[in-house]
């Protein structure tokens, strides 16, 4: 048997529709944080009116703590793509030293 490598894009349909259980996937390497692109006005938007809201009210989740929060879900739908129950496993490899900052530890699953 031989092996494969796959190459997928965070945010894109493999990353977070396809099931590799088992030995369908033994490994998946995160380049980067998968941050939504800043200049979509959607992501404004949405950015803007977390920070009017978070200024009006008491709810202290801002656009920023959106933002980093699209990037986070985007690492863990990726990495949940290996494993996909209690007895499975694989190899997680982030390669980008942001992900040995406490913010971005603290925010990953606990697989």
């Amino acid at each position: 048997g031989g092996g494969a490598v796959f190459f997928a894009v965070c945010r894109g349909k493999v990353s977070e529709g396809l099931d590799f259980a088992d030995a369908a996937g033994r490994a998946v390497v995160i380049v980067g944080l998968p941050y939504p692109n800043k200049a979509d006005l959607r992501v404004k938007l949405k950015r803007e009116y977390l920070d009017e809201r978070a200024h009006r009210t008491r709810i202290r989740f801002n656009g920023g703590d959106w933002y980093s929060q699209q990037a986070t879900r985007a690492v863990n739908q990726c990495v949940g793509r290996i494993i996909r129950h209690s007895n499975d496993y694989g190899a997680v490899v982030f390669c980008d030293a942001r992900f040995g900052q406490t913010e971005h530890i603290n925010a990953l699953s606990c697989w």
